[in-house]
């Protein structure tokens, strides 16, 4: 089994990095950036579930960590399109 620290260290480097490489297009284009992300998440949910190759643990943090964020970056741009 992997060094759990490792292990996260990989998985923070996505979580405090990623967003900020969308905030730009969070604020001009939201309905651009939403329809980029929920392509890219339908890839990521199907890459997720076709594991026959074995990611490891790396690569599963890794996977889970970037859908967390784009999945975040989904409900900003929510909001941003319908701040009811």
């Amino acid at each position: 089994m992997m060094n759990p620290t490792y292990v996260d260290t990989h998985k923070e480097t996505i979580l405090e990095n990623l967003p900020g490489f969308f905030a730009e297009q969070l604020i001009e284009n939201p309905e651009g950036l939403l329809e980029q992300l929920e392509r890219e998440l339908h890839s990521l949910y199907v890459r997720q579930g076709n594991d026959w190759t074995g990611r490891g643990e790396i690569g599963d943090a890794k996977l889970e960590a970037t859908i967390s964020v784009l999945e975040a970056v989904r409900a900003e741009c929510l909001q941003q399109i319908d701040p009811r």
